[in-house]
């Protein structure tokens, strides 16, 4: 009698056996668990280490070597709104022409100061020496430094437009950035961050009424603008023991990014020594009240002009969004119409080009950037911001904004005074 095949066990108990070797125990879990997480530490210190040795911000175009140095000041006559039992603290860091200097280069930023986003900029290093010593004014330019206030955009940080910063200095300018407590991403204040978290909308949020935001800006303006102009004071009272007399503290630049530069156009007409103001790529947010002769700058991303004759084609009143978009055009086209001033579109670009991040190694192509090249886009806000506070705080006329295609890529409108 021939040998019987063994029969296979039932498939059920197949399945159980596979099942069973399928499962991890809890140690096994951990150990593979731990495992990844090294795996993608190592590979966050390889991008981050690959990132940093090819990074190179461009060098300043102008003669002077740059420094740069950071200052806590407080106001004694505000309270701080967030607690009104604190005095008002703000965090200005400066970029100045220096002497030649072998301090120590500064980095991009503080790591106190770091988001999850740009854990990697303290590893930066920029073109400035911190703390390296005035320069001493040359015979063939005026014999002070003219003082620019900068403010970032809602939400950004001091450091956000570093590149321009440190090329404005190297052309004999004084750069003071500005960070406000509260709105600033993060900003230590004498060891204490402060991390921003204020909506843009106000405390109602998208859903209020545009009347309730634009209230809720222009109280944040003056804010803003009451902080920039305690730093002017404080440079003023500072320019004969720390700066040698060298800061001309009474024909003042502003501009600034976004919001920022809303803030710049506020102190126009608030104070005699703001005599001119460029805004990035920013609503005004009704910042323009108070304006009335003083000369100003917009530069927008393209997109801008194009959603201004998007809103011709819409019915009114429209959306919120709509009505605080039609709101802004006319405050803009109401005072350049009557007071001049200058128009740019830049193409190709979207609102954080307007600052360093398409500079900034693993920002470059992440979202609000346009695909106008890096290199392209600090060019022109050099030649652009350069040109109009040489016009205006020195008398050196520029013909990059007097020869309307002097650059393919931008478009610029002239409106002269009425």
């Amino acid at each position: 009698m021939p040998a019987r095949t063994q029969e296979p066990k039932p498939a059920t108990n197949l399945d159980r056996r596979r099942r069973s070797r399928g499962r991890l125990s809890i140690a096994q879990l951990l150990r593979w668990m731990l495992v990844g997480f090294v795996v993608w530490i190592l590979v966050g210190l390889i991008i981050t280490l690959i990132a940093v040795a090819r990074f190179n911000l461009p060098a300043p175009s102008g003669s002077y070597p740059v420094g740069t140095t950071t200052l806590t000041l407080t106001d004694s006559s505000r309270p701080e709104p967030h607690h009104p039992s604190e005095r008002r603290t703000i965090v200005v860091q400066l970029w100045y022409p220096a002497a030649p200097s072998n301090n120590p280069i500064a980095h991009y930023q503080r790591w106190s100061e770091t988001t999850l986003s740009s854990f990697y900029t303290p590893l930066l290093h920029t073109h400035s020496h911190v703390d390296a010593p005035l320069a001493t004014p040359v015979v063939s330019v005026p014999s002070q430094f003219p003082v620019l206030l900068f403010g970032a955009r809602w939400g950004g940080q001091r450091t956000q437009n570093t590149a321009l910063a440190e090329d404005l200095a190297s052309h004999g300018y004084v750069v003071a950035a500005v960070d406000h407590p509260y709105n600033a991403s993060r900003v230590d204040v004498n060891g204490h961050v402060i991390t921003g978290n204020e909506p843009l909308e106000g405390p109602g949020g998208p859903s209020s009424p545009a009347a309730s935001q634009i209230a809720f800006w222009n109280s944040t303006l003056d804010l803003w603008a009451a902080d920039n102009l305690f730093v002017l004071n404080q440079l003023a009272a500072l320019n004969s023991a720390r700066f040698n007399n060298a800061l001309d503290t009474n024909h003042v630049g502003a501009f600034g990014h976004s919001f920022g530069g809303a803030a710049a156009f506020r102190m126009l007409g608030l104070d005699p020594r703001v005599v001119s103001a460029v805004n990035l790529d920013g609503w005004t947010f009704g910042a323009l009240a108070s304006r009335t002769t003083q000369p100003i700058m917009l530069v927008d991303a393209q997109a801008d002009a194009d959603r201004n004759h998007e809103l011709l084609t819409l019915p009114t009143p429209g959306s919120t969004e709509d009505q605080l978009d039609r709101a802004d055009n006319t405050a803009v086209e109401s005072s350049l119409a009557r007071y001049g001033g200058y128009l740019l579109y830049v193409r190709g670009t979207q609102h954080l080009d307007f600052s360093d991040q398409p500079l900034l190694p693993p920002l470059r192509r992440l979202q609000f950037t346009g695909p106008i090249e890096p290199a392209r886009i600090d060019d022109i806000l050099r030649q652009t911001v350069l040109g109009f506070f040489n016009q205006t705080l020195r008398n050196q006329p520029s013909t990059v904004l007097a020869t309307p295609g002097s650059m393919p890529d931008v478009a610029i409108q002239l409106f002269p005074a009425k």
